[in-house]
């Protein structure tokens, strides 16, 4: 549900850790006051992202180790009073999904990150327009899939070793942004929600909008849309660019009901949503790229998926007539899919 044309630069992207949320951070959310707040919505899209992300495992070729824990690092904040939770070390554990490995495991908020699977986080470096963050998350999510992680931690002056043991999911990083802007944009891998606009979707509407994102993920769109030499910044509304970005759209839109299927939510969800005066307004924007049916046409497709291929609106799923379309150019929308 790209609320966006996407022309925003991975390297300026505030990452999550193994799939839970992050806030992404500026000098104005440093003050202590703001934290509680920012750290509930933090969670709950975490916790919702995480779900998705485990329960579409076997849907997605790339995966990683899901482990419920959020970073935060010491240069994401200025010098005030957010360097306090920073006492252990430069990366630390901001918040932590409940009944996750991380959880499990005895890990804390603000405990800091020293050592993962013996490779020390001092030896790491901030990338381009990024914060330690980032690299300690490229580091958690190349660990092997279905082993155990073994994390050492700095706690109260001692360090300690403690041993996850996190399940697989899909390989997408989800998380809250504060700045203004779009309210949900992604580049097929990393999933934004806007701050304000999270606080305004309950929980099944914050799932549809993931589940949405998530599905240009599996799809594997980036990839596609690459190969083909689709534009998907300045010329993205415009001839075949066009043409592969909407259909794009209809691919997420029609496997993001299977994906909310297999975390437990209707799907039927979906169609609401667009018919709700949420989806109205939100597709009233989207329809000026020229790249989005109207709400009321995704709401009617979504429901068609639904009747042909999830007759029990529920999982599991495991719809092969879209995840084939990973290995498929991006041709002309055929009416018999």
């Amino acid at each position: 549900m790209q609320f966006f044309r996407p022309k925003w630069f991975l390297a300026a992207v505030c990452m999550v850790l193994a799939g839970s949320g992050a806030i992404a951070r500026h000098a104005n959310a440093q003050d202590n006051a703001q934290w509680p707040a920012l750290l509930r919505e933090d969670l709950r899209v975490a916790a919702i992202g995480d779900s998705l992300l485990k329960a579409n495992a076997d849907l997605c070729r790339n995966t990683m180790p899901v482990t419920g824990m959020v970073l935060h690092s010491a240069d994401q904040y200025g010098s005030g009073s957010m360097q306090a939770r920073f006492a252990n070390g430069p990366i630390a554990i901001s918040t932590i999904v409940s009944g996750s490995s991380s959880a499990v495991a005895g890990l804390r908020p603000d405990d800091a990150i020293i050592a993962i699977n013996g490779h020390p986080t001092d030896a790491l470096a901030a990338p381009f327009q990024g914060n330690l963050r980032e690299a300690a998350f490229a580091l958690l999510a190349s660990q092997p899939v279905g082993g155990p992680i073994s994390m050492r931690i700095a706690r109260g002056g001692s360090e300690q070793e403690f041993i996850l043991n996190p399940p697989a999911g899909c390989h997408s990083l989800i998380e809250i942004r504060v700045e203004s802007g779009p309210r949900a944009r992604s580049d097929g891998q990393i999933i934004q929600i806007q701050y304000a606009f999270a606080g305004q979707l309950d929980d099944q509407q914050v799932a549809i909008v993931i589940a949405h994102e998530l599905a240009h993920s599996v799809l594997e769109h980036r990839r596609r849309k690459e190969e083909a030499g689709i534009d998907n910044g300045l010329f993205a509304a415009v001839g075949k660019n066009r043409q592969a970005n909407r259909r794009a759209e209809i691919e997420a839109d029609r496997l993001s009901a299977h994906l909310l299927a297999n975390a437990g939510y209707d799907p039927a969800l979906v169609p609401a949503f667009w018919r709700s005066d949420i989806g109205k307004d939100i597709g009233g924007v989207l329809l000026e790229s020229g790249i989005y049916p109207s709400h009321e046409a995704r709401a009617q497709m979504v429901e068609h998926e639904i009747a042909l291929n999830l007759p029990q609106r529920r999982g599991p799923t495991w719809p092969d007539h879209l995840l084939v379309l990973r290995d498929r150019g991006f041709a002309p929308p055929d009416s018999s899919d």
